[in-house]
């Protein structure tokens, strides 16, 4: 009887690991999380997706990586909403400060110069910016995300008041017969802390109070 439910178990296992599986292919960053500094001030968040591979046009907004079959194939990953990874990633850190602080709605631009002008029309007290310059996962059996996050404050007229910055290839480890799923999993674990680290830097701590 045992025999009977293992051997489909091992089959649909053995798919999904040398065809690779679309429904997990959908990573829903709005699950991320965020933990934000609180403080009395009101702010806004922009963000902009600044990686070469979307301005030279070989990806689409809503590319967050690959997974890749057993023999290699390597599959699309993009946001489950179908949102571009820049209006996730300002929403999850909206949202974060949105427990502690009046904040207004996410920014999102197709260039800093017009997120700046954008985020100074709020007239709110601190203005985020975050610049997504890498954002890249890519999985076989471990998974790897090469990333890079710039988050700068200004004040309520645009000055410049703090800068942070946070690169990394970072080796997410895996899972040999579910490694779309260790994928997703661990993605979105690894952004949400890189978010918080960047807002929990001493500098923008100081500027957000």
């Amino acid at each position: 009887m045992r025999q009977k439910f293992i051997l489909p178990l091992f089959a649909a296992v053995f798919v999904v690991h040398f065809t690779g599986c679309a429904a997990w292919n959908k990573y829903d960053l709005r699950q991320t999380k965020v933990k934000a500094p609180s403080g009395s001030s009101s702010i806004c968040v922009a963000c902009v997706d600044e990686r070469d591979s979307l301005r030279q046009g070989e990806i689409t907004p809503e590319l967050i990586g690959v997974t890749r079959s057993g023999v290699g194939v390597p599959y699309r990953v993009k946001t489950a909403t179908k949102d571009p990874v820049a209006a996730e990633i300002a929403g999850v850190v909206t949202r974060a400060f949105k427990s502690t602080r009046k904040s207004a709605p996410p920014i999102i631009c197709i260039d800093s110069g017009s997120a700046i002008a954008a985020l100074r029309a709020t007239r709110v007290d601190r203005q985020i910016l975050i610049r997504i310059q890498q954002y890249n996962s890519d999985t076989l059996i471990n998974t790897e995300l090469d990333y890079a996050f710039v988050v700068e404050v200004r004040d309520s007229n645009g000055k410049l008041l703090a800068t942070s910055r946070q690169s990394e290839v970072a080796a997410l480890g895996g899972n040999f017969f579910l490694p779309a799923l260790h994928a997703r999993k661990s993605v979105l674990l690894k952004t949400g802390d890189s978010l918080s680290k960047l807002l929990s830097d001493p500098q923008i701590q100081a500027v957000l109070k």
